[in-house]
């Protein structure tokens, strides 16, 4: 189940409890309830090239549909963890993309904190492995590790594969 903290209080809800309030913020979710990723990559702190191939062959189709669906046409593999210091610091920050961010969660855990509409402020969501979260384009937000050892995922484009990040100022924001 995905935790949402709104406010200081943690709530487990389930997909269909959860997808109204992130519409409602102008976040898109959805969940894949099927997990395919091998529990050997459970505690992989870093992917070989060769790893992350495998991932998205395993992926393949669910991630096709879904490119298709909302009009993607570039993916990649990463992996965030202790072993990717500079990512984690890069995305520890409140920060914005000029594209959507788009995730789909295939290992570990992962909080992103987003700046809600209006009087919501800000919201922590933690994603699982079967959790696709679109954060729409120049919407503040941050990101850190669960309690999980490494956060596995893929990431969508429109065009280009790449995550440009450009820092946010909201003196109202306090990392979690």
């Amino acid at each position: 189940m995905t935790e949402l903290r709104l406010r200081g209080s943690l709530e487990t809800l389930s997909p269909s409890q959860l997808r109204p309030f992130l519409e409602e913020q102008g976040v898109y979710y959805e969940r894949w309830e099927e997990n395919l990723t091998p529990s050997s990559f459970d505690n992989h702190l870093l992917l070989t090239d060769e790893e992350k191939t495998e991932l998205l062959q395993i992926y393949e189709n669910q991630i096709a549909d879904f490119a298709t669906r909302k009009g993607y046409k570039q993916w990649d593999i990463v992996i965030l963890s202790e072993q990717t210091p500079g990512m984690l610091q890069k995305f520890g920050s409140l920060h914005y993309h000029l594209d959507d961010e788009v995730r789909i969660v295939l290992g570990g855990g992962g909080v992103f904190t987003i700046k809600g509409e209006g009087d919501t402020g800000y919201f922590e969501l933690t994603a699982h492995p079967g959790d696709v979260v679109v954060i729409p384009a120049r919407r503040p937000h941050a990101f850190r590790l669960s309690e999980q050892p490494q956060f596995i995922v893929v990431r969508l484009f429109e065009g280009e594969a790449a995550s440009v990040t450009f820092e946010a100022e909201d003196p109202t924001f306090v990392v979690g």
